[in-house]
């Protein structure tokens, strides 16, 4: 929080940026008692890294890595680290969903689409921004994908409502964590714009499911694959340790594994 008229932060206030990236808005709260510069300076490198990791991952792009590859303008064994490290997550994603997860478009033409890692992975990687400014207590948020460190306040934990996807504006849960991560799957927010790998058609067993975890990068990829996966989806979450999911059937039905907790 910033007081226009001293020009001063007041110490230990929230301070909050957004910008819409990714297809969506990204936000980022930090609650930490530092020096403004600081948390100017680390929120900046956050986005700044947001926008440097799309042009090299984003489809919809015409000028980044993913959309050169796709035009044949360049070899994907020559298209760097940060592609080879996603793309072998996909492939590592592909394997373990039995093919309901893939980083390739349904239409035939091969061409790569890594969204349904890259975007919980780039978020998770800017994040680290503010742990390499020494800040412990924020939170990120993109779309339904959030990361957090620490806490808001002492004696206080963050709170993170998962949207319902069948009621506008109503949430289906509200969370609260210290530290970790949560990600939503789903049609609420971009329609039918995911789709089972298996068949090429557009997954739609399920109106969302949500994952909650350590980490944001997997928590994102194991919605991705779940939502693919349909009533299979929640099973399937168990088996990474630490991962736990929410599925809100077509119907509205609530489900969810033992161990996810919800307030």
């Amino acid at each position: 929080m910033v007081s226009e008229a001293a020009g001063q932060r007041v110490p230990g206030a929230e301070v909050r940026r957004a910008r819409p990236a990714m297809g969506t808005v990204v936000s980022v709260h930090v609650h930490d008692d530092a020096p403004g510069a600081t948390i100017d300076a680390a929120i900046e490198a956050v986005f700044a890294e947001i926008e440097a990791l799309e042009q090299v991952l984003s489809t919809f792009r015409p000028d980044s890595v993913i959309s050169r590859i796709n035009r044949g303008e360049l070899h994907l064994l020559d298209a760097g680290a940060e592609v080879t490290e996603v793309m072998d997550a996909c492939t590592w994603l592909e394997h373990h969903s039995e093919g309901a997860f893939t980083a390739r478009r349904p239409d035939g033409s091969g061409r790569l689409d890594p969204a349904g890692f890259a975007k919980g992975w780039i978020t998770e990687r800017a994040a680290r921004q503010l742990d390499d400014a020494g800040l412990s207590h924020w939170y990120v948020g993109a779309g339904g994908d959030v990361i957090t460190r620490g806490s808001p306040a002492q004696g206080r934990r963050w709170r993170v409502g998962v949207a319902h996807p069948l009621t506008p504006g109503a949430v289906v849960a509200t969370l609260e964590l210290d530290g970790g991560a949560v990600a939503t799957s789903g049609t609420a927010e971009r329609g039918r714009h995911l789709w089972d790998g298996r068949t090429g058609d557009a997954a739609h067993a399920l109106a969302s499911i949500t994952v909650v975890g350590p980490e944001l990068a997997w928590a994102d990829a194991f919605a991705t694959a779940a939502f693919a996966l349909g009533g299979a989806g929640l099973t399937w979450v168990r088996r990474f340790a630490g991962y736990e999911a929410l599925a809100v059937t077509l119907e509205g039905a609530i489900e969810r594994t033992p161990g996810f907790v919800v307030e």
